[in-house]
């Protein structure tokens, strides 16, 4: 796409999963387990949580070892990302970072606990929009009543998790995944503006 002389090159990024069964798993004393309370601000995820319970998952890691062949581990390309850095100038700003969630929100908009010890690690890569809700840099006001804006785009991403009653099993976690320019033609605006224009004219 070319806008005022500029190529626009929009990539879509899809992330493909392994489907897969994870057998529940219930611990023997699952009193630990305390249904979780969100202190997670303006997110959808903590990486530090209240009451986590480390006994519920040692010992399904004790009973069931073979979980720790779920464990997995995103990577940042660097090496592209420094490129990048200097070819391109991004239209929303954004950060980039590997996390290891304790506590996310779910499909079905549950705060649930994620499994993540030293014993078996989760992590999950994001970038994070820095001035979401603002106009997108380089092409703002590219058209006649056509506006911008960053917004902040979402996946869900299978991780262990630990349920009320103490079992694992998968669940689908919301994570921020990229930050995307959004283009939005607002009629009444333009028309407003092109009235002003015709009787000062």
């Amino acid at each position: 796409m070319l806008l005022n002389g500029m190529f626009l090159l929009l990539i879509f990024e899809i992330s493909f999963s392994k489907s897969f069964v994870v057998h529940n798993v219930t611990p023997k004393d699952y009193s630990q387990v305390t249904k979780p309370v969100s202190i997670c601000e303006h997110e959808t995820y903590c990486e530090d949580t209240l009451n986590y319970p480390i006994d519920t998952i040692l010992q399904a890691l004790e009973k069931n070892p073979q979980l720790r062949d779920y464990a997995n581990s995103d990577e940042m390309d660097t090496y592209t990302q420094m490129k990048d850095e200097l070819e391109e100038e991004p239209l929303c700003v954004s950060t980039e970072q590997i996390i290891f969630p304790k506590l996310g929100v779910t499909k079905d908009m549950e705060w649930k606990y994620i499994v993540n010890h030293k014993n078996l690690t989760q992590s999950v890569r994001i970038e994070t929009c820095l001035e979401q809700g603002k106009p997108c840099r380089v092409i703002e006001g590219f058209a006649e009543g056509y506006y911008t804006k960053c917004k902040q785009k979402y996946i869900y991403r299978q991780l262990l998790a630990i349920a009320e009653d103490g079992s694992i099993n998968r669940e689908s976690f919301r994570f921020p995944t990229s930050c995307c320019c959004h283009i939005d033609f607002q009629a009444d605006k333009f028309l407003h503006s092109f009235n002003l224009k015709r009787r000062r004219g």
